[in-house]
């Protein structure tokens, strides 16, 4: 999974990027083989695979790192630094990957086994305070190296330089897309490294060091990431052409001109309608569309405040129009024949993966299920749901209980396209119909997100939105969202029955079982309202003609399809 980068700022600079590469942007660099990329979102620039937060500070680590199996076009796992498919033991608590010899890390390193099973117990540390811990505490020996005095962590085990076993405490349905996805970091990079000590890493985290196609030359924070190729990087013939990137970060209100102009050459990921429209009928440039596995959403605090109340969750949840609001954000009133015959957005059923394998159809509604709550726009009933539950509306028109004033503090990020659309329609439904003192507080993003997850603020907000990014085609991200003291549990959700359900969902390798499971705490989860899906997207890498073979998928965004991409 993958926290996004969908609340936006604006007032970045984009003339800072080309003054860092000392060209003018786009692909007139002179040797014709620069892409600049355009971005809306600053980067928090935490650039470690072990932590990372957001979407375009993981572009970065794409574009720097390689994991042992990786997605295709297809959102199939291949092999990138094994040297096939894992071996998995009869009982399924064993998994062997075999890696490739003569990979170079960047700095001139071998990559061995010492990586991975470096890479897998700074995960398991007790300093550790990234948000990856879910991704070892499965493993044997987790409890003994996180906890007790172990010097090892005997769940990964290096069998010879280029073979390693991950030994399973428990089973885990998602067991081979956790470990064989997750970024292979540097022993050399960190050879001092002793348990107890996982601080050189935070240290270094705008420092990458990995195996990948590109190295990062340049950053600043708020202009650009520039790339150069990775001179150890032992590319296929004819892949990975392109010899420098530019991540370039450009105001939402200025980038369609800049794809236009030229300074810009690729918007990955663009969903406003508005914008993909303009774009499908400008004869230089075209796009890639398709089925995303993102979601945008709102997150209920569910530990403090009137959002505590589960009936309050409910009725702010029948409250929202969310049809009316993708009708009116992601409708095309301009485009080409071929961009209308395409849906930007649609209204989701839950907040869970929408490319699930398993379960995907009952995500996005094409499948009914008779158990889960839907929450269709009903301002009746969510009247009703308050009435019952106590929040009577007072002399001054606004609802309260026991004298507390249903008051809706709602955290965003400035400059955020939706919220034009969204927030008038919320003033409405909750603030005048519904009785809700309504409030919004829209900062930067990075003060947004400070906010949600932090504990000395969580009296300071009701409900925020968001945007998530699955990162594979499991149901395991709701554990990330839902289960009890999950640091990406931002809702602060805790409900002994579902983390019970979510725990048998995923500890298993018995598919059947697995997704049964998932399909009743799915139920359970839309009953207890701790996120509401406003919509899934259908994503539109918008790019100039001149980039030829950038063939982008939900799981095989446009750093992983650089290794055919060109530039004319």
């Amino acid at each position: 999974m993958k926290t996004s980068h969908y609340l936006k700022k604006a007032g970045a600079v984009c003339m800072a990027a080309a003054m860092m590469t000392g060209c003018a942007g786009g692909s007139s660099g002179a040797n014709g083989k620069t892409l600049t990329v355009g971005l809306n979102t600053g980067f928090n620039g935490i650039f470690s695979p072990l932590y990372y937060q957001t979407v375009y500070d993981d572009y970065v680590i794409e574009m720097v790192y390689q994991s042992m199996l990786s997605y295709d076009r297809d959102n199939q796992l291949q092999p990138e630094l094994a040297t096939e498919q894992p071996t998995i033991s009869e009982d399924g608590s064993t998994l062997t990957f075999k890696l490739k010899k003569g990979v170079k890390f960047s700095d001139g390193s071998k990559l061995d086994a010492d990586d991975v099973v470096l890479t897998f117990t700074a995960m398991a540390d007790p300093s550790y305070t990234g948000r990856f811990s879910t991704y070892v505490d499965y493993l044997e020996g987790y409890k003994e190296y996180h906890e007790g005095d172990a010097e090892t962590l005997s769940g990964v085990e290096k069998i010879d330089d280029y073979t390693v076993a991950f030994h399973l405490a428990t089973p885990r349905i998602d067991a081979i897309s956790q470990v064989g996805t997750f970024p292979i970091i540097s022993n050399s990079q960190f050879k001092k490294y002793k348990k107890g000590d996982t601080k050189m890493f935070e240290d270094k985290a705008s420092k990458p060091i990995g195996t990948g196609p590109y190295v990062l030359k340049n950053f600043q924070k708020d202009s650009a990431a520039t790339f150069v190729k990775n001179d150890k990087f032992k590319a296929e013939d004819g892949e990975y052409q392109i010899d420098n990137v530019v991540m370039k970060i450009c105001d939402t209100s200025t980038e369609l001109q800049e794809l236009q102009k030229g300074t810009v050459d690729l918007l990955p990921q663009a969903d406003n309608a508005d914008k993909v429209g303009t774009a499908s009928l400008d004869k230089n440039l075209t796009y890639n569309n398709y089925a995303s596995s993102s979601m945008q959403y709102f997150i209920y605090n569910c530990e403090a405040g009137a959002t505590a109340d589960p009936a309050v969750r409910q009725a702010l949840t029948y409250a929202i129009d969310r049809q009316s609001f993708v009708d009116s954000y992601y409708s095309f009133s301009k485009g080409s024949k071929d961009v209308k015959k395409t849906q930007p957005g649609f209204v989701p059923v839950l907040m869970a993966n929408p490319i699930s394998s398993q379960l995907g159809d009952i995500i996005t509604g094409k499948e009914k299920d008779d158990n889960m709550t839907y929450y269709d726009y009903d301002i009746e009933k969510a009247k009703q749901i308050l009435d019952d539950a106590g929040w009577t509306v007072g002399s001054d028109g606004k609802r309260e209980k026991d004298g507390q004033k249903l008051t809706v503090r709602m955290v965003s990020t400035k400059g955020k396209d939706q919220l034009d659309t969204i927030l008038p329609m919320l003033e409405k439904a909750w603030g005048d119909e519904l009785g809700v003192d309504f409030k919004t507080n829209l900062s930067e993003f990075n003060t947004m997100v400070a906010t949600v997850q932090g504990d000395d603020t969580v009296n300071d907000w009701e409900v925020s939105y968001m945007g998530w990014q699955f990162s594979s085609g499991d149901d395991t991200g709701i554990n990330l969202l839902c289960q009890t003291g999950q640091t990406d549990n931002t809702a602060r959700l805790s409900d002994p029955d579902l983390d019970a359900l979510l725990d048998t969902a995923l500890h298993t390798t018995d598919q059947a079982a697995s997704t049964a499971a998932y399909k009743e705490a799915y139920e359970k989860v839309s009953a207890l309202c701790p996120y509401v899906a406003i919509n899934g997207l259908s994503y539109y890498d918008l790019y100039n003609k001149k980039i030829k073979n950038l063939d982008t998928a939900a799981l095989y965004d446009f750093v992983k399809a650089l290794d055919k991409a060109t530039i004319e």
